[in-house]
């Protein structure tokens, strides 16, 4: 697991290195167009590298408690595989963990670990907490509720940003977007995702 945390934090290093180029824009050439649409991709980058972390998480968690290395979870047993995977597993043993791992991916593909519970969800595949957000929160030193509705609002932001071009329902003004709360959302995200990592990487195996 950590390299998917390790992917993660250069993610989010990559993302917050576009800061250069905005400043650049913003403090020497100042452009008479709007380049603001750098800020708003940091913001929809900083969820999809937690989108990306999670999946990775769940994936590699999942092959852990196949090979014996992590305790199943309810939802782990409940997990369905097609029958041709199972045919292959069964017909190639040694290449079991890489089919198991490839289905895993396919099933999971369409999935979207973006808002507090589908986050909490998915990460019943490999962590049994049954108040996953408490724990999260604890760790943060964050109240719960503020937590996720934080959480949730960054992915609304997320969504009109990448969905609907940021604009109002007008279709004539886009919101406004600012540098510093860019920033905030970075940090925020990368302390999600490190309490997240810390929790779920350390829970003891069998």
């Amino acid at each position: 697991m950590n390299t998917a945390y390790d992917a993660f934090c250069a993610i989010i290093q990559d993302t917050r290195n576009s800061d250069v180029v905005y400043d650049y824009l913003d403090n020497i050439v100042k452009p008479p167009y709007d380049y603001s649409d750098l800020l708003r991709w940091q913001w929809a980058q900083s969820v999809s590298a937690l989108d990306k972390l999670i999946h990775d998480l769940i994936r590699i968690g999942m092959v852990q408690t196949y090979q014996g290395l992590r305790t199943p979870t309810a939802k782990y047993r409940s997990f369905t595989i097609d029958m041709d995977c199972l045919a292959q597993m069964n017909q190639m043993p040694l290449l079991a963990v890489t089919i198991f791992e490839a289905q895993i991916v396919h099933k999971l593909t369409f999935q979207s670990y973006q808002e507090p519970i589908k986050i909490s969800d998915g990460l019943s595949l490999i962590w049994d907490e049954t108040n996953k957000w408490k724990r999260i929160s604890v760790s943060m030193g964050l109240d719960e509720n503020y937590l996720k509705i934080k959480l949730k609002n960054i992915s609304i932001r997320r969504n009109q940003i990448v969905h609907e071009g940021d604009y109002s329902s007008n279709l004539l003004q886009r919101q406004t977007i600012d540098e510093n709360d860019v920033a905030k959302v970075l940090n925020f995200i990368l302390d999600l995702g490190e309490a997240i990592y810390n929790l779920v990487c350390l829970k003891p195996a069998l």
